[in-house]
């Protein structure tokens, strides 16, 4: 019986990674195997088959990451393809073309939006949770995840190891994601004030019904948020994140460190998704070089 490249790997996946792997990497699989739609026979598979999958995603304009990650299962699905004698080699994979990746412009709150954010938290009952977001840089699910026993205010420290995903807590996913954030002046009053109001819940945020809250609940809370202070550009969670970075990096504190803060394995990505130049560091610059010549 031909077996086809769309057909194959589901059956790759159901039987030699299902086991093998947390069931939320699993599913995240399942939805790049999706973009399989190939469904040409294995031993009559070519280069340019590959090529035609690359381009209709692009086509429907999807982002590189889930292009290279489609193309990581059919990669490995066919290497296991071949030590099982079902293709011959892996030529149809080489040289193929890939998009270029258009760089991410990121744009952090304004000062004035950042004061009305904070002088307007307590509007909402998520409002610690979303300062809370501002003062660490933490993804969502990390700080849904997060736990008084990861809270060390003897050591003044936040302790990142777990995060939330489709409500289950599971461990963060790097050695680089699991590391510890300064507790510091407003994020350290903010802990030390819900600390004092916790009523035995060993969640450091909860809903109004004091259980663990959920991405929806705060998402949907936060959209209503920004339009009742007056910021009513679509913005996801990660301005705060870019937001923390930005602050961050244009205080002075090493690059190393913010990256280590943001859990980041490496420091070139801090550098290309949050140092760059706006308008007041471009004349700060410019006064510098003035001064430099005087």
């Amino acid at each position: 019986m031909k077996k086809r490249l769309n057909e194959w790997v589901y059956e790759w996946l159901e039987t030699y990674k299902k086991v093998m792997v947390k069931k939320s990497t699993y599913d995240s699989y399942l939805q790049y195997a999706t973009h399989v739609t190939c469904d040409k026979s294995l031993k009559k598979l070519s280069n340019s088959d590959i090529q035609k999958l690359i381009n209709n995603m692009v086509v429907d304009g999807l982002k590189l990451s889930t292009i290279k990650h489609m193309l990581t299962l059919v990669r490995q699905s066919l290497k296991k393809a071949r030590s099982l004698g079902l293709v011959k080699n892996l030529s149809m994979l080489e040289d193929l073309d890939l998009p270029k990746k258009q760089p991410k412009k990121i744009k952090p709150l304004r000062s004035d939006e950042i004061n009305r954010f904070l002088k307007n938290s307590y509007l909402t009952f998520y409002g610690d949770f979303y300062k809370a977001l501002l003062f660490t840089g933490c993804r969502v699910g990390e700080l849904i995840a997060l736990r008084w026993s990861d809270v060390d205010f003897f050591n003044g420290v936040l302790r990142i190891e777990h995060t939330d995903y489709k409500g289950e807590l599971q461990a963060v996913k790097t050695a680089h994601g699991c590391r510890q954030i300064p507790l510091y002046g407003e994020l350290l009053t903010l802990l030390t004030k819900r600390r004092r109001r916790a009523k035995g819940s060993e969640m450091v945020f909860t809903n109004t019904l004091g259980r663990p809250i959920s991405y929806r609940t705060v998402l949907d809370n936060w959209h209503w948020y920004l339009e009742t202070i007056g910021i009513y550009e679509p913005l996801g969670f990660h301005v705060l994140r870019h937001t923390f970075a930005h602050t961050a990096l244009r205080s002075g504190i090493p690059i190393k460190v913010v990256s280590a803060w943001l859990g980041h394995a490496d420091v070139q990505i801090t550098l290309n998704i949050y140092d760059s130049i706006d308008e007041t560091d471009f004349l700060k610059a410019t006064k510098q070089l003035e001064q430099s010549f005087a």
